[in-house]
């Protein structure tokens, strides 16, 4: 459980480094979707080039569950990046924010109508924190008008930001093998990247990008320079890690720990474009923080206490196999041939003093050279 927060927390940190990235490629001219195409694609590269190398074994449990990684790709993927892009052309971030993190309370509902996963109460007052905490975080500083364009679109990135903690999910009730992490990262931005070629390619949404630099507190930077970082520390390190935490803590307190996205996209906001959090989002965030922790809780307390089983200490005896005692029906069913078939399977072992190897009574000698010496 440690190791799954600790992956989770960066997941949720790493993950809340593009948005800023992507607002320093859009400040230079770039368009979305020409960031969410160069995010995908210089991610998908990065991890399918060393996987077809040296990961073909992880690359082959795609085959598992195809669909799985495609459904992957099209909602985790594709439609949590290029829905919230949109959504922000039509609303502020704040409210589209707002928006698309109500995902996790569409996981809830999804684990207790599909899968029969009725939470319990403290899961729902960690929801109702946690939420009430993103509310002051994002809302800290006033919301713009509310658009019902931008809301359609921020209300589908919801639903692919859902789709992306359930898919992630190795769903241990199956039976079929599980698919790698790696590979189901990888292929999942192999299939979210062609979609917004696709997209793109076909003049749905605009495509722009350029080379002009990036500008970070007055300081000029090569374009390239945040390209890379958004591909790689806001794609891979967090989409492999966010597949790892749904994985180690299951897909409820994994996506509220990814709440924590919020927090760190305003830190690095501070950092990168100078916009500082006000006290009320700091007072948001630890509130946000008090949600998370009460789901955490509360999942641990949802454990069965079959669950640990304790290390025996010292040697572990074989127990001894008791046969009750038969009835005259039941000797009377037993034929003379079961009997020397019993006297036969069952040889006496005599060892001797002198060579310590054994001596089979009986006439197959094969036997007891399968015996160990005493």
């Amino acid at each position: 459980m440690r190791f799954g927060m600790g992956v989770a927390v960066l997941s949720a940190a790493t993950f809340g480094t593009s948005g800023p990235l992507a607002r320093l490629l859009i400040d230079a001219g770039w368009s979305s979707v020409g960031v969410a195409l160069v995010r995908l694609a210089l991610a998908a590269l990065t991890l399918v080039i060393p996987m077809a190398i040296v990961g073909r074994r992880r690359l082959a449990t795609l085959r598992h569950a195809p669909l799985t990684v495609i459904a992957y790709g099209v909602f985790g993927v594709m439609m949590a990046q290029l829905c919230f892009f949109n959504a922000v052309r039509y609303l502020d971030v704040a409210v589209a924010l707002l928006i698309e993190y109500a995902a996790p309370l569409l996981v809830i509902g999804y684990e207790w109508l599909v899968r029969g996963r009725r939470p319990g109460s403290l899961t729902l007052v960690g929801a109702a924190v946690a939420v009430a905490g993103l509310l002051i975080v994002i809302g800290g500083n006033g919301v713009g008008a509310i658009d019902p364009v931008g809301i359609a679109w921020a209300c589908a990135a919801a639903v692919g930001l859902a789709g992306y903690f359930l898919l992630a999910d190795d769903n241990p009730d199956s039976e079929r093998p599980a698919v790698d992490p790696l590979a189901l990262a990888t292929g999942g931005l192999l299939v979210g990247s062609v979609i917004v070629g696709v997209i793109a390619t076909t003049g749905l949404l605009p495509i722009e990008a350029n080379t002009r630099d990036v500008t970070v507190h007055a300081v000029a930077l090569p374009w390239w320079s945040a390209v890379i970082a958004i591909a790689l520390l806001s794609t891979v390190v967090s989409y492999v890690t966010g597949i790892a935490a749904v994985r180690t803590l299951g897909v409820t307190v994994a996506s509220f720990v990814a709440l924590l996205e919020v927090v760190s996209s305003g830190l690095v906001s501070w950092g990168l474009l100078g916009q500082l959090l006000s006290a009320y989002q700091i007072i948001g965030g630890a509130v946000l923080l008090g949600g998370v922790i009460v789901v955490r809780w509360a999942a641990d307390r949802s454990l069965p206490d079959s669950v640990a089983v304790a290390e025996p200490h010292g040697p572990v005896e074989p127990e001894l196999l008791v046969l009750p005692p038969q009835t005259d029906a039941d000797q009377s069913g037993v034929e003379q041939s079961d009997v020397e078939q019993f006297d036969l399977a069952l040889p006496e072992v005599i060892e001797l003093a002198d060579t310590g190897e054994p001596v089979v009574d009986g006439p197959e000698e094969t036997v007891g050279q399968q015996l160990l010496p005493a």
